[in-house]
């Protein structure tokens, strides 16, 4: 035997994590997923997932790799760490990596979907966020190319460090089958940025900010002009991209919440 690094796609439901990094006395997926391996291991096996997601955030694209020395055969693991995992969250497509890959520190780009619904249910409540006036998708669309680009997004994050340096790849709202989904992808993304942007989308598409607001927001550095972000349960990391490309593989969707294609 001989320690090997492994990478695996990973799915949860945040509804009841305490977002993706292990905390002291509250629920994580990460933890839940190193449980797992110490129970299969007998060790305490340190993971890395490629974004740190929020309490109430989903994934179906999270990347988590380790380092593991089993004697178990690598087409067994996940089936066997799926066992031990709890119905919210799976491991799927895990393999054997190349020795310098890393989940977080190997990725070129992150992809999120939020989502927007026209109506209440207890089963849209858990993965789209409902707002109390509907946007014009036509107004947010308009104001997000300025922010495209390499860009200090100090103003549209919660986080109090530097660096704030990001850039956005590409950011758009389409409609989907209960309302509006917002595709946003780039290198990196701040402390709670897209919920972030997300808000800011919402204060142009609902008339409370004109277009050009959401420039002058970048511009101004400024995260005490920002509107509030919009609440976690709509957001879901759906895909991590690396050089040389890997596959993202076959994910789980989310029941009535198919993403466009893109």
């Amino acid at each position: 035997m001989a320690l090997a690094r492994y990478r695996a796609i990973v799915s949860y439901d945040g509804s009841r994590f305490h977002g993706w990094q292990v905390q002291d006395d509250v629920r994580t997926v990460q933890g839940e997923i190193q449980r797992a391996l110490r129970e299969v291991t007998g060790e305490t096996i340190r993971t890395f997932g490629a974004g740190r997601t929020d309490a109430g955030v989903h994934a179906l694209g999270q990347v988590v790799s380790f380092e593991l020395d089993t004697p178990i055969p690598d087409e067994k693991l996940g089936p066997v760490l799926n066992t031990k995992l709890p119905g919210d969250v799976r491991l799927h497509r895990m393999e054997v990596a190349p020795p310098e890959f890393h989940a977080r520190f190997s990725a070129t780009w992150r992809r999120y979907w939020y989502f927007l619904a026209k109506e209440r249910s207890p089963f849209v409540m858990r993965c789209a966020h409902v707002p109390a006036r509907w946007p014009d998708p036509e107004k947010m669309n308009a104001a997000l190319p300025a922010l495209f680009g390499e860009h200090d997004f100090r103003a549209l994050s919660a986080q109090p460090e530097e660096p704030y340096g990001c850039c956005l790849q590409s950011a758009e709202w389409f409609p989907s089958r209960h309302g509006l989904v917002f595709v946003v992808q780039s290198d990196r993304f701040l402390y709670r940025m897209v919920r972030f942007l997300v808000g800011a989308s919402l204060a142009v598409g609902t008339g409370l900010r004109p277009v050009p607001w959401m420039e002058e927001l970048l511009l101004s550095k400024d995260r005490k002009q920002a509107a509030p972000p919009a609440p976690p349960q709509g957001l879901f990391l759906v895909g991590v991209g690396y050089d040389p490309e890997w596959p993202e593989g076959e994910v789980p969707v989310v029941t009535g919440f198919d993403g466009p294609d893109v």
